[in-house]
């Protein structure tokens, strides 16, 4: 082979692309990986300094047993786990319902909280009593894709405050409006943990990597035979009769007997693909999935509750807040809205702004964040499918087009949108290039 033939293509250097490349070089296949970036990772991102002493998450960061295959990863190389304090042991809670801000101690809270949240997802079991396997009820399926989280939420019987409340709280969760995001998305995290609220918010945000994320992806890295180059956007992916040929952006031509297409589904539309992706792929791309929201890092000085938990309805560009870590002179907060493109995660005024609206005035050292709805490697946030696209969509993404296969954590059939899903996917990638186009099984 020359230094440009290759057994796979790795398209993207996310979780799933980095999983793939494993698989496929430890079963003694040549392989490279393109990450446009200069940084393996994908949407994690665990950056040092990020504050001033604090190496901090502005990407993907949670991770919990429930969620199998990253647990597996955990175990395989030994990691650590640590907790976010605000999810694992909050105090108190603020929220905005009504227009009127309140905070009480959290226990007070809870059980509202909890009754809210599980009023949405109430008929889950009737979807996804086996939640990997996202098509088993397939009727019941089609039924609950038609509706938006925030079209549920309209339909119960409770007060507009209780409303206000569970749409902060799913809307935090969807990473975009609730009228945006398909009720599915919910019902799903609810299965995946096992049908219980309290589960859902310790496998979403309770436990992270002691070493960040990137402990992981450069162990999984470390442990592949692929070679990995950064700062290497691909343009064009071409099949012929011979196999496919991959063309960056600065017109380097590689090619291999295979492609694994792992970019998010928000940037799939960047490249183009000769022949041209299925109708039902091209929709897809261009409906995007709904996540867009902002993910903003706090480090405020004073006296302030601790640790706490703050929730408000989605039209708030902040609205949901937890502690990280408690500070010898304050806190450190992770700051959540729905609308990425319109936060300034280093503008200190607009975010003091926006928390003002939930605890009044706050005394903020610094902020700093990363603009994922605009990055254009990821357009959006963790995927969060819209209502119709897990029954229109989720099936043809996933299916390999000739000698280009498919992975990512966005169509993952368990933690879609999550390392987990990442794994998974591309694991499923892996297993598929192998027998498919090599002609081999397991």
């Amino acid at each position: 082979m020359s230094n440009n033939s290759y057994d796979v293509i790795v398209i993207g250097g996310g979780f799933a692309g980095v999983t793939a490349s494993r698989e496929l070089s430890r079963r003694g296949y040549k392989v490279v990986v393109l990450e446009g970036r200069d940084r393996i990772g994908g949407r994690t991102w665990y950056k040092d300094d990020a504050l001033p002493g604090h190496s901090l998450e502005l990407g993907g960061t949670w991770v919990h047993w429930f969620q199998p295959h990253v647990y597996s990863e955990i175990t395989r190389y030994g990691l650590e786990l640590v907790e976010t304090i605000g999810v694992s042991a909050p105090e108190l809670a603020a929220t905005v319902t009504g227009g009127k801000q309140s905070i009480l101690p959290y226990d007070d809270a809870a059980s509202a909280i909890e009754s809210v949240m599980e009023m949405v997802v109430q008929d889950a079991r009737e979807v996804f009593d086996r939640p990997f396997e996202p098509f088993l009820q397939s009727d019941a399926l089609a039924q609950i894709d038609k509706l938006s989280i925030q079209d549920r939420i309209d339909a119960l019987d409770i007060s507009p405050e209780k409303k206000d409340l569970a749409n902060g709280l799913w809307g935090a969760m969807g990473s975009a409006p609730c009228s945006e995001v398909g009720l599915v998305a919910a019902l799903r995290w609810y299965a995946l943990s096992d049908f219980n609220i309290q589960t859902v918010f310790d496998t979403v945000g309770r436990y992270k990597f002691k070493n960040g994320t990137r402990s992981l992806i450069q162990a999984i890295a470390d442990d592949s035979l692929a070679e990995i180059r950064l700062n290497t956007p691909v343009s064009s992916v071409e099949q012929n009769d011979d196999g496919v040929v991959v063309t960056t952006r600065d017109g380097e031509v590689l090619r291999a007997s295979g492609v694994v297409v792992a970019v998010p589904l928000n940037t799939l539309g960047a490249i183009e693909f000769s022949p041209a992706l299925s109708a039902g792929k091209q929709a897809a791309s261009s409906e995007r999935q709904a996540g867009r929201g902002s993910k903003v890092w706090v480090h405020v000085r004073g006296d302030l509750p601790k640790p706490f938990f703050a929730v408000a309805p989605d039209h708030h560009l902040i609205n949901y807040v937890v502690t990280d870590k408690i500070l010898d002179d304050g806190q450190l907060l992770i700051a959540f809205g729905p609308d990425g493109a319109n936060v300034d995660a280093g503008d200190i005024s607009q975010i003091r702004a926006e928390l003002g609206k939930i605890f009044g005035d706050l005394d903020i050292v610094a902020t700093t964040g990363h603009n994922w709805a605009t990055d254009e490697f990821s357009q959006g946030t963790w995927s969060m499918f819209r209502p119709h696209q897990t029954v229109s969509h989720l099936s043809e993404l996933q299916q390999p087009e000739g000698r280009v296969f498919f992975a990512g954590s966005d169509i993952a059939n368990g933690w879609n949108g999550f390392i987990d899903g990442a794994i998974e996917s591309g694991i499923s990638a892996g297993r598929e290039v192998h027998a498919q186009i090599f002609g081999r099984h397991i």
